[in-house]
């Protein structure tokens, strides 16, 4: 369960009350930039299920998610300043086992991950090709005009 609440937590800090995010490459993005480390379609599912299920989040039929009031309140409660992205979660984290948790039973469609998953692997393979070009451009160029 402590699995689910961290997992719940990184979430929580991705989401908002006003815009819905989707599992889509940007929600990876920023779950990878948080977690350095990109969940699996269970752990995405089993996090929001956590939050929905504690009356913190709302998903709609196409996995659209937003934090109720409540969840705004308690994500708007953590001081930003002076804190790094990286520590929000492990401070809503024990908030939310402070508070205790409950499930909802909720199911990810597999294809709504697979398609999120595979372009944000599409876009790191092209992130990682203009790296390389540009390294290999830095080091080519005669020394003139370095």
């Amino acid at each position: 369960m402590d699995f689910d609440v961290d997992d719940a937590a990184t979430l929580m800090a991705l989401l908002d009350e006003k815009r819905p995010r989707r599992v889509t490459q940007s929600l990876l993005s920023g779950w990878d930039m948080l977690q350095t480390d990109l969940p699996s379609r269970e752990r995405i599912e089993s996090a929001t299920a956590v939050l929905v299920g504690t009356g913190l989040a709302t998903v709609d039929e196409d996995w659209g998610m937003l934090l109720t009031a409540e969840g705004a309140r308690i994500r708007r409660a953590v001081p930003g300043r002076g804190l790094g992205m990286r520590q929000i979660p492990g401070i809503l984290g024990a908030q939310l086992r402070a508070r205790g948790v409950a499930r909802a039973d909720l199911t990810l469609p597999a294809a709504l991950y697979d398609a999120a998953y595979s372009a944000y692997m599409e876009a790191a393979a092209h992130r990682e090709e203009r790296a390389y070009r540009r390294h290999w451009w830095e080091t080519w160029k005669p020394r003139r005009q370095r």
